[in-house]
């Protein structure tokens, strides 16, 4: 549906979505979803970089989510009350990229160096959320989901990264001088902990309202690096330097707000619903051991790197083939489609190079839609697939926030593909 779920969250995803749906479970029930994912990103041609011939492509797979639930059957008041506990891959860093790059120096002796990059990225982060939704009254409910981050609880909160390059630089009245390297990266014992606070209310029996806050929380992680680096004027010419350093840092996530819609028509076959979700990225700051800060989204220190606030919409329709006569339907077949717009955050950089200033400060735009189809078979077994297109013209100017002018101009057309296929058991 386009990830409109705020307002209707009626399945054991809710923990994630919206806890207050939660108490529209009725009955013990274990969810699975697994994902497969397609990522392409084709970087624009500037008088500095260029990028290898065809576009960067990388496929990954991974469980997305893993949950059980079970109404409480013995409640004040008889009111409904539903307990889960959730696991959902919250972050992916996997990322696959190779390009050509030429870097202009000023100065008496060196005019330039030819770069070339291959980067590589693996692994995520995920939580495991405790999570209650209890209902207020027949109109109004109420949840909480604790999401722990911590990577004693998870072992593969950790992730990677191995960026090996080549580079040639000429001098003036001398010799090249060839280079060659490999920086690797881990970033282990992960640290954190927020919550999600959801609301649904139903002031008639077919509009629902639906709100949720994910609070702010500081994450740890300790990062090791390793700095292997060839320099001689001939290419493999020289003994490696080794470098390794190991360090602390502390990474400040930002808010994020949503508020959704939804109403089902009267046929009970057709349910249209819509979200806007708001997140300030100004205040996504890294802070190292000495105290430092700087954003994480262009490495710049974070005085001359501000960001703007996102705002996601979504809009999304589910229509299920709901035999009104029939007294008993053993397979129960449904469709979903949904839109949305789901900007990226950039900067209004104020870092410059000979008086060129990238970055506006506005995000980054990016688009996608998604389609779907289930089956829920004998009220036991649902069975669902769908499938996800987003996509972002000429984006991440920011990404390479370096001083060099063969950033300025810099930009990449980039294309996700995802699908998802997902099960629930019911008890």
């Amino acid at each position: 549906m386009g990830g409109a779920f705020v307002a209707v969250a009626d399945d054991a995803t809710a923990a994630s979505w919206n806890p207050g749906g939660l108490t529209q479970l009725e009955q013990p029930e274990l969810s699975l979803v697994y994902s497969w994912k397609l990522f392409e990103e084709d970087f624009s041609r500037t008088n500095h970089i260029r990028p290898f011939d065809s576009p960067m492509e990388a496929g990954f797979d991974d469980l997305n989510y893993f949950s059980l639930a079970y109404p409480i059957p013995w409640t004040f008041r008889g009111r409904n009350v539903v307990v889960s506990l959730n696991y959902q891959r919250k972050l992916d860093f996997d990322r696959a990229l190779d390009f050509r790059a030429t870097d202009i120096s000023p100065g008496s002796f060196i005019t330039q160096t030819t770069f070339d990059i291959n980067y590589r990225a693996e692994g995520g982060l995920g939580t495991l959320s405790p999570a209650i939704g209890f209902e207020i009254n027949e109109k109004l409910s109420l949840g909480l989901a604790i999401n722990l981050w911590d990577s004693n609880i998870l072992s593969n909160n950790r992730w990677k990264t191995r960026n090996t390059y080549k580079a040639r630089t000429s001098l003036i009245g001398g010799s090249p001088i060839f280079s060659s390297g490999e920086i690797n990266e881990t970033f282990t014992d992960y640290e954190a902990t927020n919550y999600t606070l959801g609301l649904l209310y139903k002031p008639t029996e077919r509009l629902s309202i639906g709100a949720v806050y994910h609070t702010k929380y500081t994450a740890k992680v300790k990062s090791t690096k390793t700095n292997v680096l060839h320099w001689a004027t001939q290419p493999g010419g020289s003994s490696p330097f080794i470098f390794i350093s190991t360090t602390r840092t502390e990474t400040e996530w930002p808010e994020a707000a949503a508020l959704g819609v939804a109403y089902r028509f009267p046929n009970d076959k057709l349910t249209v619903s819509a979200d806007v979700t708001w997140r300030p990225w100004d205040d996504f700051v890294k802070r190292d051991a000495a105290g430092r800060r700087t954003s994480p989204i262009t490495g710049l220190r974070k005085d001359l790197s501000p960001h703007d606030s996102t705002y996601t919409t979504r809009l999304g329709a589910e229509y299920v083939f709901v035999k009104e006569n029939a007294p008993k339907q053993n397979y129960l077949p449904s469709l979903r489609a949904g839109l949305f717009y789901d900007p990226e955050p950039a900067s209004g950089r104020k870092h410059s190079f000979f008086g060129v200033t990238k970055g506006d400060g506005d995000p980054d735009d990016y688009y996608g839609f998604s389609l779907g189809a289930g089956v829920l078979i004998k009220n036991r077994v649902n069975l669902d697939v769908a499938y996800q297109y987003r996509w972002g013209r000429d984006v991440k100017a920011d990404t390479f926030a370096g001083s060099g002018p063969f950033e300025n101009g810099f930009s990449e057309d980039v294309d996700q593909h995802q699908i998802y296929l997902s099960t629930v058991v019911y008890f």
